[in-house]
């Protein structure tokens, strides 16, 4: 397969199809074919509504590959594509879906590769950019973890970026507010402590990234830190990653279907001639275990998770 053939068959990949063998033509191919992914990084960097289907899909299989291949030259560049506004139905969030949160920040780990100041300047610029800029605040922290920067340094950066939140309210700066409040918390970074817990009565917290009772609680004992948990993966294979997806995919539908089957039993115990179809409640007892209607989830598995993180329900506060 040359590299001709392995992009159309990227950009003919549908659903949970994965083009294991086009992806490694693309990079036994990398030098011919990094400069196509920058063209069309630039083009969406331009018009973010103006790739079509197979090249959505040729991003992004190319840009995850940045980070199995910490591909450092391309760091600008991808700090450039992952600068646009990034809730969810945003054209980026269309390309990568759930990796816009769940991967990003192993991408910007490896492709930064110790570059700090590179990955801090983009999270202080005024960008639109939110759940993204979440994820370059987990990369800086990450590199601490694993000893690439010192405590002094990270304090520079974390006085910085606070500083830059609290300039301009916003929900995106709410909510970048209360992710680096949970990062310094899991890293130990009381020196912020104080300050955090003043902002706790200016309301400036996103409650449903990170509760202002969480910031006051200050509780180190049960987490875990972003490297350690393999949040962020340090050897990041793309492949690997997608197969282990299509497999919680695949738990999730049989769990589904389980799910289906439990219910047309319970449907066939009361139903006409079922052993419970003689069993009677009075008002009083049906009220009692009457559940409201307004605590009864609403929100579909594949659909954006209430709390805010910016996951998909199913891989999210379902769990």
């Amino acid at each position: 397969m040359n590299l001709e053939q392995a992009l159309l068959e990227i950009g003919n990949a549908h659903g949970n199809e994965l083009p294991i063998a086009a992806i490694e033509v693309l990079k036994t191919n990398w030098s011919e074919f990094y400069p196509e992914l920058e063209r069309t990084i630039d083009q969406f960097i331009a018009l973010e509504n103006s790739l079509s289907d197979e090249q959505n899909a040729v991003l992004f299989f190319g840009t995850l590959l940045l980070a199995e291949l910490k591909y450092t030259p391309a760091l600008s560049k991808c700090l450039q594509l992952f600068s646009c506004s990034d809730t969810y139905l945003t054209p980026i969030e269309g390309v990568f879906g759930d990796a816009l949160t769940e991967l990003t920040p192993s991408l910007f780990y490896n492709v930064a590769d110790g570059s700090t100041q590179s990955l801090s300047d983009y999270i202080a610029d005024g960008h639109q950019a939110m759940y993204c800029k979440a994820s370059a605040i987990e990369a800086v922290f990450a590199q601490y973890e694993f000893g690439t920067i010192d405590k002094a340094e990270l304090t520079e950066h974390v006085t910085r970026w606070l500083a830059a939140f609290l300039a301009i309210p916003s929900a995106i700066n709410s909510f970048l507010i209360s992710a680096l409040a949970d990062s310094c918390i899991t890293y130990q970074l009381d020196d912020f402590k104080a300050q955090f817990i003043e902002l706790c009565d200016k309301n400036l917290f996103d409650e449903d990234r990170f509760k202002e009772a969480e910031v006051k609680a200050w509780d180190k004992e049960y987490t875990f830190k972003l490297i350690e948990s393999g949040t962020i993966e340090t050897e990041f294979n793309l492949v690997d990653t997608l197969k282990s997806w299509a497999n919680d995919d695949a738990e999730d539908e049989a769990l589904d279907d389980s799910s289906n089957e439990d219910f047309d039993g319970f449907d066939s115990l009361m139903g006409e001639g079922g052993l419970l179809s003689n069993i009677l409640y009075d008002e009083k007892t049906i009220l009692d275990n009457s559940v409201p209607v307004s605590s009864l989830p609403t929100t579909g598995r594949n659909e954006p998770c209430p709390c805010g993180s910016g996951k998909k329900y199913k891989k999210c506060c379902l769990q």
